[in-house]
């Protein structure tokens, strides 16, 4: 088993926060949080499981036999209802717990409560199961995972990621010294806890082309551990004038795997897996983006889109999405002017930032009509109307330094979200800033605010519930859980 990676929602991290900080004594305290576990092998990637938190239970008063500030002692048998969710909602039982003045490490006496708590899980669940352990020390997470086959054995988690705004990951490794060399200008601006952040993350990028490329080529410069890049096109001869890295023996094959030759051409510690295929029809390729930590949408595709807008609450991930629009209209001698051209990105948590579709990115229309398109693509704009169905989004003209700057500025967004530096005024919005190439100004669109938006109000798929992927039966059953 290879280092796992945790993720848990930044009001599970708070309530079990406040659970472990505010005892009535000081004394020690012990939660359950059941996590959903997505076993993903993706090609070129090492193994690593991530672990989605989707309940905190803290334990029940009835539940101790005795603490104090050094110890907590609890009785097996309650738990064994929680067991019994755990087998019928295919869940993993992780056990957490502080150490108010105990060590700021596992203990050995720790080492025998999870040993005994595995064999009682696994007495009655099965000798597949695993087990995530967690503590709560003064530096943050600790954690670890065991298996029921090797019960004695502990290994320690890449790292635990709360889905906060700012970023939270503790648990990281720290960089080799190759590595630092490398990055060590990234460690000079930010430290070098943020370098060793980056490089425990898993990001998924979606659309190579002319604001993927430069977001995954800087990415990994910049010290991304792991990349995951999808695309379905070929690289076109049109493509030239924007695609980073790619070359014109490259025209006519795939952009992802093309590119990810080049990245790993750089001869950086990045690891990449590409997909040649779209995010939405291939259930392989939502796999993989499925195990990352963060996803980047760069793609101008509105069906990908309102995947990735689902899959953001029900993977618990990080969302940044990046889009260009604008407009062109004829001078006085039928030259084409810019009137204006903008870079958009949106930034989206599970628990904060309105959705695609509150920010007016996609719409039901253009997500149908782009589907109907690739069912009959000489549909005339007459035909449509009548369908009443519309094409959406803005003239996006493709040019090479809009289409990075835009990149750009979305991978300082992820800097800035894993080490805070920027000082916005107080019209931009988190998630959602516009930059605006031809008046040279940055803006905010109005917050729609609708309490009625399943995804960012309702939160309807938030954690949700899977037996078909993201509800859909056309993507499959996924059957690479516990």
């Amino acid at each position: 088993m290879n280092a796992a990676r945790l993720t848990l929602l930044g009001s599970q991290h708070n309530e079990l926060v406040n659970y472990f900080e505010k005892p009535s004594k000081g004394e020690e305290r012990a939660a359950i949080v059941l996590f959903r576990r997505l076993h993903i092998n993706v090609d070129g990637l090492p193994d690593s499981d991530r672990f989605i938190a989707q309940d905190v239970i803290p334990f029940d008063k009835a539940w101790i036999n005795s603490s104090s500030p050094s110890h907590v002692d609890f009785k097996l048998a309650p738990l064994r209802e929680v067991f019994r969710r755990c087998e019928e909602e295919k869940l993993v039982f992780g056990f957490v717990h502080n150490h108010p003045e105990g060590p700021n490490e596992f203990s050995i006496k720790d080492d025998d409560n999870e040993i005994t708590l595995l064999k009682a899980i696994s007495n009655r669940n099965g000798k597949d199961i695993t087990f995530v352990a967690m503590l709560w020390t003064k530096s943050g997470w600790k954690a670890r995972v065991r298996a029921a086959a090797l019960p004695e054995k502990a290994l320690p988690v890449r790292h635990t990621l709360v889905t906060t705004d700012p970023l939270k990951i503790y648990g990281y490794r720290e960089s080799s010294e190759d590595h630092s060399e490398i990055h060590k200008r990234g460690a000079t601006a930010f430290g070098q806890p943020f370098v060793d952040m980056l490089q425990s993350l898993r990001v998924g990028v979606v659309g190579t082309g002319g604001t993927g490329s430069p977001f995954a080529t800087l990415g990994a410069r910049a010290g991304i551990g792991e990349l995951v890049l999808i695309d379905g096109d070929d690289l076109a001869l049109s493509n030239l004038n924007r695609v980073r890295g790619l070359k014109r023996n490259d025209v006519g094959k795939n952009k992802a795997s093309k590119l990810k030759d080049f990245i790993e051409d750089i001869g950086v510690s990045v690891k990449v897996g590409a997909y040649e295929s779209i995010i939405d029809s291939d259930p392989k390729a939502l796999d993989a983006l499925a195990s990352c930590d963060v996803v980047v949408g760069c793609t101008d595709d509105f069906v990908g889109r309102d995947v990735m807008n689902i899959a953001i609450y029900a993977y618990a991930q990080l969302y940044i999405d990046l889009g260009l629009g604008g407009r062109i209209m004829d001078d006085k001698r039928g030259q084409p002017v810019l009137r204006y051209h903008f870079g958009r990105i949106s930034t989206i948590l599970p628990e904060s930032g309105e959705c695609l579709f509150c920010q007016g990115v996609i719409h039901e229309k253009w997500i149908q009509t782009q589907l109907l398109k690739r069912e009959n693509p000489n549909l005339t704009k007459e035909e449509l109307k009548e369908r009443y169905l519309e094409d959406g989004g803005e003239e996006a003209p493709g040019v090479g330094p809009f289409t990075s700057a835009t990149a750009d500025f979305a991978l300082a967004t992820l800097f800035d979200l894993i080490k805070p530096y920027r000082r916005r005024p107080p019209e931009l919005r988190r998630d959602m800033i516009q930059i605006d190439f031809v008046n040279m100004e940055l803006s905010s669109r109005q917050t729609k605010s609708n309490n009625e938006c399943p995804y960012c109000r309702q939160r309807k798929f938030l954690l949700m519930k899977e037996t078909y992927r993201l509800k859909r039966p056309v993507l499959g059953k996924r059957d690479e859980y516990i």
